[in-house]
């Protein structure tokens, strides 16, 4: 009885100290991820689903970016949830008294790289919507994102055949409309009220 005991509490342990050091790592993320953020002075809401993304692994392991359309800025993320940079991000803007462009869409996107490849750009798709982001070298297109070219060269360049993530976020409604309560696991501790000011994202 004493051995069966012993073993059980031996694997108890062992369990205890298997999670605290896989959420370990997790913590220290989420706190390098809110350091680097507040640096780059990121909007509270970017700072909230960047967070969110990187502690529920929405982003399924792969480089993400979150898109500030209210502000105009766009935050890239390496698999990690290591932010590698940010720049100002151009809506697409139709010509001088021309009709105007149809709105950038809010919500989760992939990239298609086979789509990526033929418009020499990055293409995040999601139902029958779609989110290009290209460099300040190309065309301005109606729908379509903008950043500097070298900020593109040197952080785009090498997704343009791989599959990423982008998540735009809505310029009115709470983010958590958009991508949905679904996605809100793990005990995340996100106010899910309407009425503004919303609370941030509270780090471990």
């Amino acid at each position: 009885m004493f051995q069966t005991s012993l073993v059980a509490a031996l694997i108890g342990f062992g369990l205890y100290f298997d999670h605290e050091a896989a959420s370990a790592p997790a913590s220290q993320t989420l706190a390098g991820l809110h350091a680097e953020l507040a640096r780059e002075h990121a909007a509270p809401e970017v700072q909230q689903v960047a967070a969110w993304a990187v502690d529920s692994l929405d982003h399924a392991g792969l480089p993400f970016v979150v898109i500030d359309k209210a502000r105009a800025r766009l935050f890239a993320f390496d698999p990690q949830g290591h932010l590698e940079g940010s720049a100002p991000v151009a809506l697409g803007m139709p010509p001088e008294d021309g009709p105007a462009a149809p709105a950038t869409p809010a919500g989760r996107f992939v990239a298609d790289p086979q789509l990526s490849a033929r418009s020499d750009g990055i293409v995040w798709v999601h139902a029958n919507s779609v989110v290009s982001l290209h460099g300040q070298d190309r065309p301005i297109a109606d729908g379509s994102l903008h950043v500097a070219s070298n900020f593109y060269r040197d952080h785009f360049n090498p997704l343009c055949w791989k599959e990423s993530v982008a998540y735009v976020l809505p310029e009115a409604l709470p983010w958590q409309q958009v991508f949905g309560p679904s996605h809100l696991q793990g005990g995340l501790q996100i106010t899910l009220a309407q009425p503004a000011p919303r609370k941030p994202y509270e780090y471990p």
